[in-house]
């Protein structure tokens, strides 16, 4: 696989997201899925001088951002996380399902592709494990809690 083309992507991602966050920020974990039928992503950033991660999709209503402007750079960020995805395709290499990318305001990042057949799973599922895994997130809705609670304690009877 071509890497300068990789790293070309990788800039266009990051880069979307940067536009897309309206104040001063530290680090950003982005999660997005694709597959031939969908295609979804959300972020997470640390604002500076804050040490709770602001949702990307709060940015319109906390910065009073234009929904139609916010819409269209998530598309631009979904756009290019499928440019990403078919390049792995096109490429020989087995596309992934999700994909976790972190960066900071330093220009250090990291990526987790994950490979798990997503089909069966819920979304609202879904999130709440990557948000604790990745940013130490406890859901506040009880029964989101109590799913992370179960979820958790079935993975440490798997490594026990």
């Amino acid at each position: 696989m071509d890497e300068i083309r990789l790293n070309s992507i990788y800039q266009k991602i990051a880069q979307t997201v940067i536009e897309t966050i309206p104040e001063e920020w530290l680090k950003v974990f982005v999660y997005g899925e694709i597959t031939e039928d969908v295609r979804t992503s959300f972020f997470y950033y640390y604002p500076d001088n804050n040490s709770i991660p602001t949702y990307s999709h709060d940015i319109p209503n906390l910065f009073g951002i234009d929904k139609e402007e916010y819409k269209k750079l998530w598309r631009q960020l979904l756009d290019g996380l499928e440019e990403l995805w078919y390049e792995f395709k096109n490429n020989g290499q087995e596309p992934w399902t999700s994909i976790t990318f972190i960066f900071d305001n330093k220009g250090d990042f990291k990526i987790d592709y994950d490979y798990e057949d997503l089909s069966d799973a819920d979304d609202n599922e879904r999130s709440i494990i990557w948000e604790h895994k990745y940013l130490g997130l406890i859901p506040k809705d009880e029964d989101d809690r109590l799913f992370l609670e179960e979820y958790l304690r079935s993975i440490e009877d798997k490594t026990e």
